[in-house]
């Protein structure tokens, strides 16, 4: 037997030492837990919730505004919107994309300018945020505060709004 050859024999030897029981891994029955370790739920009406199924991954949510006061003294209650987002036909388009956080209430947010808004009607003004409480039900309440960031109109310039027909079709 040449060397090349006996080598060759050596490492089948070794290999088969590895799996006949010299890996604790392999010697048995693979368990992925320790037995116990997650037992299964007790049947019964305390089922664990599983995170819901989708066909697409969901989109980051970000918080927008953070405060320590109470969310009805946040802006200006909208009636009118309220009601239209009662109708689905003021809503946010994700909701809860955007959130507000105001003493333990979570707010969806969407901007004037049309980030984040179905808004059909064309109601929503420009220079405006709108928190949305339970924005996915019939008791959707709106309201409205001002955005102060320059960059959404400067120097009040109402040229470039889509309700003022400032944009071209090219």
């Amino acid at each position: 037997m040449s060397g090349f050859e006996a080598r060759l024999v050596a490492a089948g030897l070794l290999c088969g030492l590895l799996l006949a029981g010299g890996s604790p891994a392999l010697a048995g029955a693979l368990e992925r837990t320790e037995p116990g370790h997650l037992p299964p739920p007790q049947p019964g009406p305390d089922l664990p919730i599983a995170p819901p199924i989708v066909q697409f991954p969901l989109p980051p949510q970000w918080m927008t505004i953070r405060s320590k006061e109470d969310w009805r003294k946040a802006g200006t209650f909208e009636k009118e919107l309220s009601r239209d987002c009662a109708a689905l036909r003021f809503t946010e388009i994700t909701p809860l994309r955007f959130r507000a956080y105001f003493n333990g209430e979570v707010l969806g947010v969407a901007f004037g300018h049309g980030l984040n808004l179905n808004d059909p009607d064309r109601k929503a003004d420009r220079k405006k945020i709108y928190l949305f409480r339970n924005g996915d039900s019939t008791a959707c309440t709106v309201q409205s505060m001002d955005n102060k960031d320059p960059r959404v109109n400067p120097a009040g310039n109402q040229a470039g709004t889509p309700a003022a027909g400032g944009f071209k079709k090219y």
